[in-house]
């Protein structure tokens, strides 16, 4: 049986730390072979590399040796902005330093990943570094044998990054990938709309939350955005209700005797079907993704809608499907409007604490038959050089030891100091447990937001899912 993980932030923090200040980002493109699903994005200069990946045994330790040509195919979803740049100009600097080297980089949204992704894995040819969330789906990946344990390969520098970020990427004792962002969902606000309503500071309890739900009606504010069709941002408000009102105990349970039927469950599902019955969301919300200019971010960015509950890479994606500012700005300083970020509130007489998180990291997992050079390039991603110029963008949290004072974007402050006061995060709950699991806990979710099922046949379809994974 597979292993499923949660995380503990003693060894999840060990990276952040909280500065203040001014920064640039970015990183110019250039020939690296690019397929993306994304729009064209201004060039920025990149700031040179300091810092070379060691030879690999391909390169022949240095010796001089013509080597065999090696492709690395990697998909990523890091599709605007300053890490769509960063990303293509750290793999042209490699090239440049391995010229063996050349990669085939395929970009996609979060959502036309997964599509794309699926027959990939089915047809046992993963790419040879992909976009991957830990959890379940790496589990059975693993199981499928798609994945390698790159143990071995990485046991001279892994230890330069996070304990806590690697161990969401571990199964059975093996390391499957490496991360390269760690961070936890939260409620993202227009301060500006809250001031029209006559809101004076963000809510800390449930009730207050809907309270403020209602005076934005009242005052003709659409609350709440939300992209119903991908799913996935519409399962953060049930995880979070179960964290808060069962707290760790609950999750550990659940995953224990694999099933939702549980008290913190179906409470969850009562108050989530308590903000439903106030229609918050934004008009047509169904039909809606996360980005773009009519999904969630672009309702968020162009201040149609006041909160958004989002991971931290929610602020670029305002300003991007916002259409504002350059991809070299920091978020804080593309977007028109001040913006404010506050923890999940908590559900009175519930057992979890208002900092425990819902969160977890991004990293890159290595296909079976990657070459040995595509590890070398996690390395040479992950320094703590290239991990600075990444905090740098706004865009990300890096996980390097010493890349800490790289994050200067100000929206980032309160989050870090919610993480630093947390003594959970629960990985997302669609990617902690197996995928059929997950994907069940999406499609329920959003019936329930959409008025088309009850918490109690919810919790019967997650289960079957769990029968049958």
């Amino acid at each position: 049986m597979r292993r499923t993980r949660l995380t503990r932030l003693s060894a999840l923090l060990a990276v952040l730390a909280l500065v203040a200040g001014a920064c640039g980002g970015g990183g110019a493109a250039s020939d690296t072979s690019t397929t993306a699903a994304a729009e064209d994005t201004p060039s920025t200069e990149a700031p040179p590399a300091t810092e070379a990946p060691p030879a690999t045994e391909a390169d022949g330790g240095g010796d001089g040796e013509e080597r065999e040509p090696v492709t690395i195919e990697w998909w990523h979803i890091q599709n605007q902005g300053a890490m769509l740049e960063l990303w293509e100009t750290l793999a042209n600097e490699f090239t440049e330093m391995n010229p063996h080297v050349t990669f085939d980089i395929v970009v996609n949204e979060n959502e036309a990943f997964k599509d794309a992704i699926q027959p990939r894995l089915q047809s046992n040819d993963p790419p040879d570094l992909f976009q991957s969330w830990g959890g379940g789906d790496l589990a059975d990946q693993v199981e499928a044998g798609l994945v390698r344990d790159i143990s071995d390969e990485v046991s001279d520098w892994i230890g330069d990054l996070s304990a806590g970020a690697v161990s969401l990427f571990e199964v059975d004792g093996g390391l499957y990938a490496v991360p390269f962002d760690l961070g936890m969902v939260g409620f993202w606000y227009n301060k500006e709309l809250f001031a029209q309503a006559g809101i004076d500071a963000p809510p800390t309890t449930w009730d207050e939350f809907l309270d403020v739900v209602q005076r934005l009606k009242d005052a003709g504010i659409t609350p709440i955005a939300v992209g119903g069709q991908d799913r996935w941002p519409a399962h953060f408000y049930l995880a979070y209700l179960i964290l808060r009102i069962g707290g760790q105990e609950a999750i550990e349970e659940i995953a224990a005797n694999r099933s939702f039927d549980h008290p913190a469950v179906i409470e969850a599902g009562n108050q989530l079907q308590r903000l439903v019955e106030l229609e918050p969301f934004q008009e047509g919300f169904l039909a809606s993704t996360w980005p773009g200019p009519d999904g969630e971010a672009g309702w968020i960015g162009t201040g149609r809608a006041a909160i958004s509950l989002m991971g931290q890479w929610g602020p670029g994606e305002y300003a991007n499907s916002g259409g504002h500012g350059e991809p070299d700005q920091l978020p804080s300083e593309r977007l028109p409007f001040e913006m404010g970020w506050f923890p999940f509130p908590e559900v009175e007489g519930g057992a979890g604490d208002l900092n425990d998180g819902i969160g977890g990291g991004n990293g890159f997992a290595v296909g079976r038959d990657a070459p040995p050079e595509a590890v070398e390039f996690l390395r040479y991603l992950t320094s703590v050089e290239n991990a600075r110029r990444a905090g740098e963008t706004g865009a990300i949290l890096p996980v390097t030891k010493g890349a800490e004072n790289s994050v200067t974007e100000p929206l980032m402050v309160p989050l870090l100091e919610s993480l630093a006061q947390s003594e959970f995060v629960q990985l997302y709950l669609d990617q902690y447990f197996p995928a059929a699991v997950g994907e069940a806990i999406n499609d329920e979710t959003v019936k329930i937001f959409a008025g088309q099922t009850t918490i109690e046949d919810a919790i019967q379809a997650i289960d079957a899912a769990f029968a049958s994974s």
